[in-house]
């Protein structure tokens, strides 16, 4: 608490301070304009303006074009963020930027504490423009592409050299015609500042207002000419730390929740499965010995529910009944919850999760650039990250496919437990047995990255006209090594259960299973296991181009541009021998299970681009300019692909211009896609209720069971394996499940049509307020099929008992039902399959607005020397966000709706409107700054498929940021801020408590940060 108020005092104090001395005019998001350039733009403006123009090699280039042109007007809408909006989110690393615009979804990132599957992500952060996933978003830097990280294709932004960079610069809409595969929902490209000189020094802390979370960065840049002026050199090393945020520290999130979750506890609980023991034999001990009221059961006089073991050895009930006779403490590990009428069960918590990773990490880039002679150049370039990050995860949870079978020989077995057992119709059948093995610790996952990649080129003058021609090739390598503990040997820990002895004769004093009692430190050292796994991802690019100008129209020149170019990606993954035995399995409980997979995709892609000036200064069009392409790929998995463009740029006078087009891309499957390992993964599907459609829909608390369809539902139950003595008692007992996934070698490529029509307008009011001000407006679609995902298993449940239509006969050879098995003993879904398909379709529609307004505090009539005023405003609406699953199924719209998305990783939030509003104060050197960053209310996805769920959804939200900056002479910047000024909560994300949306909602709460940057 004492630290907590000295941190509190410190950075307010700071803030007051640099409020009182206000405002550097720090540039927040822009549309690029005449009156606005981008910073890339800008400074090649300002060159050309010298004595000295740069010859056409140095014309400016377009995100989204080939075609160098004296102009910087994009034809497809484009978004422009600062490094020093970068800085203003208080945030080490790039992503919390891009997340918080509203054309970005949030995706998989910071938030990713940990996972209790063996993902090749950890760690990872990434972008999804438009909530179409980080595989369909391409990243760039410099317009060149950059080392996937994982083998689906994604680029880890924690590579991206965060230091250097000048502009970042969004564009939506299709550009496989400019860039090939990958650009079906746009591309972000990352612009690093050019002819740095000098040395910078950069720091950068922060912490959270609970005293976790602390993050710490430093930089240093030096850079500067050579050989006369011929040559030019930078380098840049940053490294960045950045701590565990804790969910414990937070009143808003719960380790115990008052709805059924889990009910693997360390204490352990017995299931009977289809074998159930004599109703009154149970009652016997828990009236007679425990003196409890008396327990129900079936017809057939059995008792239905589950046996736990209290660490003094007597037994508790549990699971569809009263829970009786528990005597441990109640604590976040184990706590009784009401699960239905005259039902309760002993819930699992876990209270050491994170809602912010930590991270470790180095970064080196550096750049060379020579003039050959004086009409060839070259450059080359490396750029070197390594880093760390550890995933923490609840303790190994031996339940579902991992549950445990111990055999009526166990010594520890309790006497009175012995009489249940000795009850049942087949008294010497080993039982099921599910246990949190909270004796190992929480599961650890560290995620070791270490990502290279080389580039080096040519550039020059043909010699003809202006053309000009480049050539570069690429050589990269991301290498990931995934190490866990916490994981046990399910061979160790099924010979401690079958050993005669309790298995004093494999370790000291054996493994007593029942009740929460700690074994022997021989004993856990016995059965914990750590794994580690490795993957490599390979990237090989050669790339040639020639642009330039054709001949004169009288509405201006006709320019071009063409190339060709050859890529390779290679993928292989080798997982730990314990969780790819021989025969298909995986030896470790609570770890995936993998195999090792390889492969490599091979394409060959030639493209041309036009830039065709159709008219010029006649009433209305001032000028108009067709702007064409096409592109022809190449894969050796997929065969020949086309894409193609028509964008199209009008001038209607001075300040106001009309834009849109078309564009046809693709992407193909990448290596992981194709390749990928087969493995099992935990997937969440819920916990059953009569309101939602969440959970097993066979657990007799769910909807479909106490619908109108429940006879049919009880039917299909039973077809699938849940056994006739237990079906009107069944309860799942997990919120989750263990899904089976891989790549898939005969997915084809996807397509996407996308259109954007729009426009920008200068103010056209002279008066020095008025003057400053633009408006944009562009309404896009993207519409993408065949699409490549993993489809649903929470909505293969759904569907196949009819959620929205998709089952009308209930019948087992349904495609959704085929993909569910059951355990017949149990009614337990076993593995059920996600697979990889090429699905239906994916319809995202919307509109974006963008306002700017500058202005001097002079033009209010109060001085030369009263500062000026900057306000900025990003808005976008998502009219539509239709998924398919599949080809021929029903669509549904998820606008204004959270919980599904394309994929997990993409984000699952889309509201109908999300902006961001800054509005600065300048007065000289120094800067105040306020940002609102807003997220409109959205139902619950579930009520789009079942108007009848009850789902809760989230609330509007807002939350505002504080930022201020400092010049300390013309060489030294001081900059502090607090995000999330008043400490707002995230809205709660479904029924069950504790449970947000970290992607998209600051989960953390207010932090406060301060940084510096010195120039030399």
């Amino acid at each position: 608490m004492v630290r907590r108020i000295l941190i509190r005092s410190l950075l307010a104090t700071g803030c007051a301070t640099l409020a009182l001395t206000a405002s550097h005019a720090a540039a927040q998001i822009g549309v690029p304009t005449p009156e606005n350039p981008t910073p890339a733009a800008a400074e090649a403006i300002a060159e050309a303006q010298t004595e000295t123009a740069p010859p056409p090699a140095d014309e400016i280039l377009i995100t989204g074009s080939r075609i160098a042109r004296q102009d910087y007007a994009a034809n497809s809408p484009i978004v422009s963020l600062s490094q020093d909006t970068i800085q203003n989110t208080g945030r080490v690393t790039v992503e919390s930027a891009l997340t918080q615009m509203p054309q970005f979804a949030g995706a998989f990132g910071a938030a990713n504490g940990g996972s209790t599957s063996t993902g090749l992500n950890g760690g990872q952060a990434y972008a999804s423009l438009r909530g179409l996933g980080s595989k369909r978003t391409l990243l760039l830097l410099d317009g060149r592409r950059i080392q996937p990280s994982n083998p689906d294709g994604s680029v880890d932004l924690n590579i991206i050299p965060d230091a250097l960079i000048e502009n970042i610069e969004v564009i939506t809409g299709g550009a496989s015609t400019t860039y090939g595969s990958d650009a079906t929902a746009g591309v972000v490209n990352f612009r690093l500042r050019r002819n740095f000189k000098g040395l910078e020094i950069g720091g950068q802390t922060g912490v959270s207002d609970y005293g976790d979370g602390n993050s710490y960065r430093l930089t240093g840049t030096v850079g500067g000419a050579f050989d006369e002026g011929r040559g030019h050199a930078v380098i840049s090393v940053d490294y960045t730390k950045r701590q565990r945020a804790l969910q414990n520290e937070r009143s808003y999130y719960t380790a115990r929740q008052t709805t059924p979750g889990l009910s693997t506890i360390p204490q352990g609980t017995v299931l009977f499965g289809a074998n159930l023991p004599s109703l009154a034999v149970v009652n016997s001990i828990f009236q007679g010995q425990y003196g409890t009221a008396a327990l129900p059961g079936n017809a057939a006089g059995r008792y239905t529910g589950q046996i736990g073991f209290n660490t003094d050895q007597t037994l508790f009930s549990a699971v569809g009944v009263p829970v009786l006779n528990f005597r441990d403490p109640q604590t976040d590990e184990a706590y009784i919850v009401n699960s239905g009428t005259n039902s309760q069960q002993v819930n699992f918590g876990f209270n050491g999760s994170s809602l912010q990773a930590n991270l470790s990490r180095y970064n080196v880039f550096g750049k060379i650039d020579y003039d050959v002679t004086d009409t060839i150049k070259a450059f080359v370039q490396f750029g070197y990250t390594s880093y760390t990050s550890l995933g923490i995860t609840n303790p190994t949870l031996a339940s579902n496919v991992y549950g445990l079978t111990v055999p009526v020989t166990n010594p520890f077995i309790p006497a009175a437990f012995r009489q249940v057992l000795a009850s049942r119709p087949t008294p010497g059948g080993a039982f099921t047995f599910y246990k949190a093995l909270n004796i190992l610790g929480p599961r650890y996952q560290s995620y070791d990255y270490d990502v290279y990649q080389i580039t080096t080129g040519l550039s020059g003058k043909v010699g003809i006209r202006d053309w000009t021609w480049d050539l570069y090739g690429s050589v990269s390598k991301a290498k990931f090594v995934n190490a866990q503990t916490g994981g046990a040997s399910a061979s160790a820990t099924a010979r401690l259960l079958n050993s005669p002895t309790g298995g004093t004769d494999l370790c000291a004093g054996g493994f007593n299973p029942f009740g929460n009692v700690t074994p022997s430190q021989a004993c856990i050292d016995y059965i914990s296991r750590r794994t580690v796994n490795s993957n490599e991802l390979k990237q090989r690019t050669v790339e040639g181009n020639v642009q330039g100008g054709l001949f004169g129209l009288p509405a201006g020149e006709v320019r071009f541009a063409a190339g060709a170019d050859y890529r390779f990606n290679g993928y292989g993954f080798t997982p730990d021998a314990a969780l790819a035995q021989p025969d298909g399995t995986s030896d470790i409980l609570g770890y995936s299970v993998l195999r090792p997979a390889s492969g490599s995709v091979d394409t060959g892609e030639v493209y041309a681009e036009l830039l065709v000036p159709l008219l010029h200064d006649i009433p209305l069009i001032q000028q108009f300019d067709l702007d064409l392409g096409y592109r022809y790929s190449h894969y050796n998995t997929v065969g020949g692909v086309h894409t193609y463009k028509a964008d199209a740029s009008w001038t209607v006078f001075e300040g106001l211009r009309l834009r849109g087009g078309y564009n046809r891309a693709i992407r193909t499957p990448s290596v992981g896609e194709l390749f990928a390992p087969v493995s099992t993964g935990s997937v969440a599907i819920g916990t059953a209720s009569a309101t939602t459609t969440n959970g097993d829909p066979c657990d007799t608390r769910s909807s479909y069971r106490r619908g109108s369809a429940a006879t049919q539902v009880r039917a299909l139950c039973l077809a699938q394996g849940v056994p006739t003595g237990i079906i009107d008692s069944y309860q799942l007992g997990t919120a989750q499940v263990f899904a089976l996934t891989g790549g898939n070698p005969e997915l084809q490529e996807e397509t996407a049509d996308t259109y954007s029509i729009g426009g920008v307008i200068q103010s056209p009011i002279e008066a020095a307020m008025f003057k400053n001000m633009s408006l944009s407006v562009d309404a896009y679609q993207i519409k993408i099929g065949d699409a490549v995902g993993p489809l649903s298993i929470a909505q293969a449940f759904q569907f196949c008992f009819n959620s929205g239509g998709n089952n009308p006969n209930y019948s087992t050879t349904n495609y959704y039902c085929s993909l569910i098995t059951r355990n017949t003993a149990s009614g337990v879904p076993i593995n059920p399959l996600q697979p990889l398909l090429n699905l239906g379709t994916f319809k995202v529609r919307g509109i974006d607005v963008q306002f700017d307004w500058r202005f001097g505090l002079d033009s209010l009539g109060l001085g030369v020397d009263a500062g000026k005023i900057a306000l900025n405003a990003a808005v976008s609406y998502t009219d539509q966000f239709k998924i398919q699953a599949l080809p021929g199924a029903p669509t549904y719209d998820y606008a204004g709706s959270i919980g599904t998305g394309v994929e997990t990783t993409a984000g699952t939030s889309h509201p109908r409107w999300k902006s961001i509003t800054s509005l600065t104060y300048t007065l000289g050197g120094a800067s105040l700054g306020m940002r609102w960053r807003y997220i409109s209310a959205m139902k619950a996805s579930a009520r789009v498929v079942s108007l009848t769920s009850t789902t809760r959804g989230v609330d509007k939200y807002n939350v505002f940021d504080l930022n201020a900056r400092f010049e300390a002479g013309e060489t030294t910047e001081f900059r502090l801020g607090v995000t999330n000024l008043f400490n707002k909560a995230p809205p709660q994300v479904g029924d069950i408590e504790g449970t947000f949306d970290a992607q998209n909602y600051d989960v953390i709460g207010r932090y406060f940060f301060l940084g510096a940057t010195k120039r030399f």
